[in-house]
């Protein structure tokens, strides 16, 4: 498979893959926990961080990068030739206090991405806020600039049910894919050997998975594996990069886009 950027042409296409970084979870876990308190605290410094993300793109280690709204202004300000592997991560949570319900607040507008190459979006099914968050999500697909991709995190949150199981997250890939983003993002099920029932799920539109929490090295590549495997559209790796010492992190990247490459 080839590895896509996401100012490819055809990005999203059968028999290619992606890598994306996100780098939102400093609003969603704060600043000290995403990055500090990490073996790679340096990332707390923007200057350093706008940088680093720059690297691993201008690398090819990944294809895209997912940012808040200040840190995308940064990068495409110091970089403008990176702006079209940018995604615009409009919504975010916060885990400031947990006993709230789920639910995510707008930090951005598709408007706000005119010179980028996407916009993500989380909708959280099975909460009491899912209604709202997807009519939102309808919004920012009519009203987005031509040219810009989207990019629909897909999280089952808020109810009575296993949140990874292969049911629920067989539900709420389908219900994404009645959207029509252009790529699906949701976490990895329980049952991980039965992805392509996922994929199945998603009625054709590209599906990519999340990496989860900071893990050993082994758990994430055997998850590459399956993902590969099962004909999945990549991965969308933060912390498992991020929070690991560069040299660390561009050598489980350049394992990762083999796995990939030889599926």
């Amino acid at each position: 498979m080839k590895h896509n950027r996401l100012s490819d042409a055809d990005f999203g296409a059968k028999g290619n893959y992606t890598i994306i970084l996100p780098i939102d979870q400093g609003v969603e876990h704060g600043p000290v926990d995403a990055f500090y308190a990490t073996d790679h605290p340096e990332m707390l410094d923007i200057d350093y961080q706008v940088d680093y993300i720059a690297e691993l793109l201008h690398e090819g280690l990944v294809g895209a990068t997912a940012l808040p709204r200040r840190t995308a202004n940064l990068l495409c300000k110091k970089y403008p030739h990176l702006s079209k592997d940018v995604i615009l991560k409009l919504n975010h949570g916060n885990n400031l206090n947990k006993d709230l319900e789920p639910s995510q607040a707008i930090y951005a507008t598709s408007q706000d991405a005119a010179n980028m190459g996407g916009v993500g979006f989380t909708i959280y099914p099975g909460s009491s806020k899912q209604d709202e968050m997807i009519n939102y999500f309808g919004k920012v697909q009519d009203c987005k600039p031509k040219n810009v991709k989207t990019v629909l995190w897909s999280y089952p949150r808020g109810g009575y049910f296993e949140e990874t199981s292969l049911k629920t997250i067989m539900h709420a890939t389908y219900m994404s894919a009645q959207l029509e983003p252009d790529v699906i993002k949701v976490k990895m099920p329980t049952n991980s050997n039965l992805l392509e029932q996922i994929i199945k799920a998603a009625c054709g539109i590209p599906v990519i998975f999340s990496g989860g929490a900071y893990t050993g090295p082994d758990l994430v590549l055997k998850e590459a594996k399956l993902i590969a495997e099962a004909g999945g559209y990549g991965m969308i790796l933060g912390r498992n990069i991020f929070q690991r010492e560069p040299v660390e992190a561009k050598n489980l990247l350049r394992d990762i886009h083999k796995i990939f490459r030889e599926s």
